[in-house]
């Protein structure tokens, strides 16, 4: 991993030029350092809050966004996901419940898929970090129904 792409911003973020080269993530976000503070979830998805989180965005592109996310331990809750997010974790562990009551526990190094329309908790544990990917538009949608703009 090199650091040629800087990665920084906010989870809504507009389309950037087209990328002619990979775009490498950088060691410092891959490790959780360098991050940004992201603003607060919304109340009404915390059944458990956390006591701050910080995300980096470091592709975005005209489909694709990815980016690193870090949290404190806490829980969040989602109804009807509105995006397809695929994660690998980095650090700590991930406690998904489905609203029928599965529970699935993935910890560093594993990888798996959110799909869009799943209801349930999300807990996050132990110096929780993920790389993150979804479909630009969608992540973008759901950011400005989150994080209104002020």
């Amino acid at each position: 991993m090199t650091d040629r792409n800087p990665g920084t911003g906010p989870a809504a973020v507009p389309p950037g030029p087209k990328a002619r080269h990979p775009v490498a993530l950088k060691r410092d976000h891959h490790e959780g350092r360098e991050m940004q503070p992201a603003p607060p979830w919304p109340a009404t998805m915390l059944p458990r809050p956390m006591r701050s989180h910080r995300n980096v965005v470091w592709y975005t592109g005209e489909e694709l966004t990815c980016m690193v996310y870090d949290s404190d331990d806490g829980v969040i809750s989602f109804t009807d996901l509105p995006y397809d997010e695929h994660v690998y974790v980095l650090n700590g562990h991930a406690v998904l419940t489905s609203d029928d009551g599965r529970t699935d526990v993935f910890t560093k190094g594993d990888a798996f898929v959110a799909p869009k329309g799943w209801t349930g908790t999300w807990e996050m544990r132990g110096g929780y970090r993920e790389l993150i990917c979804f479909e630009t538009r969608s992540i973008n949608d759901a950011a400005k129904k989150w994080w209104p703009a002020p």
